[in-house]
């Protein structure tokens, strides 16, 4: 099963990024670059086990939506299990937000 990831979860990744390092002078770029690393594989494992995480609860839109919420290096991802156009299932991830800011 494909796992398909939109652009707007990467740019969250990043401008999360972006921000924290420029705040913790601790925090180095090829740090971070591990930290996406880990991330975007983890992302490609929910092929395996989209099924065993459970529905948003604090995001209205994530709700509304009844995406999945998938938790990897304190990032909530949303997703949702979709058909392609040749009824194969897709797992599509289509948000993403650091636990600080999930509320």
């Amino acid at each position: 099963m494909r796992v398909i990831v939109d652009d707007t979860v990467v740019n969250a990744i990043d401008n999360f990024y972006i921000v924290a390092m420029s705040r913790h002078i601790s925090l180095s770029e090829g740090i971070v670059m591990a930290k996406k690393k880990r991330l975007i594989s983890a992302l490609k494992s929910l092929s395996d086990y989209y099924f065993i995480y459970p529905k948003a609860r604090w995001k209205r839109e994530w709700i509304t939506n009844s995406w999945q919420d998938f938790i990897c290096e304190d990032f909530h991802f949303a997703y949702e299990e979709v058909l392609d156009k040749n009824c194969q299932k897709i797992i599509f991830v289509c948000d993403a937000v650091h636990s600080l800011l999930y509320h």
